[in-house]
């Protein structure tokens, strides 16, 4: 206790002895200390502000997509376009996004980059002809790689009727996030809906055909090539016999291309094929169909694709392949040019009539 009542009358002694100076100059130091925490605080908070690195947003065109695009397979026939008009266009990030990543797209105008690297002419995409659902600003939630998608919808397929085709890019024109280094794919930024030009008037079902058959009088045929010998040639695809055939050559490059002529403009619905039964593997399973009234320019109205004759089947029970057409064709020429058959380099057929 005396030790204690000789400390405070010191103690004591020295607070008396500071002097309104003094105090004024400890409180600037406090002040100082105060401000230089509060940079601290600062300094540290831009620190750990959120700057991922090489984080990229970018639009995938469809899997397998060399050129970033989305293909609308779109079939115009003489009634009615089929296809899907519907599309799905989503953002993605090259890794799960740590915070809310808000990406803006919009339709972009420019189609020579797409022509120019793919050698085609398509033209813009017309606005008139599609709509889009949903705004500009795609959200890729935290936690997430893929945004919500914004939907496209071809409204006036039947309008696009330019053989060149269409194309619609669709850009990333700005990301905004609280992740800082975000940034946007340099060669995936835009992806591109490319809408070829399809048109066919060969119907796909193969369904039977109805309707009379033709008288075949004035008709001719000719062909790209044929097998050696009198019994393979192409007068025979008109003799009215299944049991005789024409047979092209056995070249693996060579055409093999049946060429009608009915001697003047037929109104046609169909065609009705008998097969090659001397070597039942020598049948086309495609052929492109194409029609002329002069036989220098054709037009193509379809691709006809098959299958070889039925098991059980025969020349006098023969396995009819049918070639319907849409709506009906009329035209004096009728050029089959095959594509594929069932096997081997020899192809060939015994009989063409043709469906009114």
């Amino acid at each position: 206790m005396q030790i204690q009542n000789k400390i405070h009358p010191f103690i004591n002694l020295e607070i008396n002895k500071r002097t309104p100076d003094m105090r004024k100059t400890q409180l600037t130091r406090s002040l100082c200390l105060s401000s230089l925490f509060l940079v601290f605080v600062i300094f540290s908070c831009k620190k750990e502000e959120l700057r991922s690195k090489e984080l990229l947003v970018f639009i995938p065109g469809e899997y397998g997509s060399v050129n970033n695009s989305i293909t609308a397979s779109l079939t115009h026939t003489p009634l009615l376009v089929w296809g899907n008009t519907s599309f799905d266009i989503s953002v993605a990030a090259t890794r799960e996004v740590p915070t809310d990543v808000e990406v803006y797209v919009k339709p972009d105008t420019s189609v020579s980059k797409y022509n120019e690297e793919n050698k085609t002419s398509y033209l813009l995409l017309p606005s008139t002809a599609y709509k889009l659902t949903g705004d500009a600003k795609r959200t890729i939630s935290s936690g997430k790689l893929v945004s919500d998608p914004l939907k496209i919808e071809i409204t006036a397929a039947a309008s696009l009727t330019d053989i060149k085709g269409y194309v619609l890019p669709i850009t990333i024109e700005k990301v905004s996030s609280k992740d800082k280094g975000v940034q946007i794919s340099t060669n995936q930024s835009t992806v591109y809906l490319a809408i070829p030009y399809q048109f066919t008037n060969v119907d796909t079902a193969q369904t039977g055909l109805t309707g009379t058959l033709m008288s075949r009088t004035g008709w001719s045929v000719t062909v790209s090539n044929s097998s050696s010998g009198s019994s393979n040639q192409a007068s025979n695809l008109l003799d009215g016999n299944s049991a005789t055939v024409w047979r092209s050559s056995s070249s693996s490059t060579a055409a093999k291309t049946i060429t009608l002529n009915m001697g003047t403009e037929q109104t046609v619905s169909g065609f009705r094929i008998s097969p090659n039964y001397t070597n039942v593997n020598e049948n086309a399973t495609e052929m492109t169909i194409s029609t002329s009234s002069d036989n220098i320019t054709y037009t193509i109205q379809g691709v006809w694709k098959g299958t070889g004759p039925a098991t059980g089947s025969s020349a006098t029970a023969p396995d009819y392949k049918k070639v319907n057409f849409i709506a009906p064709i009329q035209a004096r020429y009728f050029r089959f040019d095959i594509t594929a058959r069932v096997s081997g380099n020899i192809v060939g057929a015994a009989e063409i009539n043709a469906i009114q």
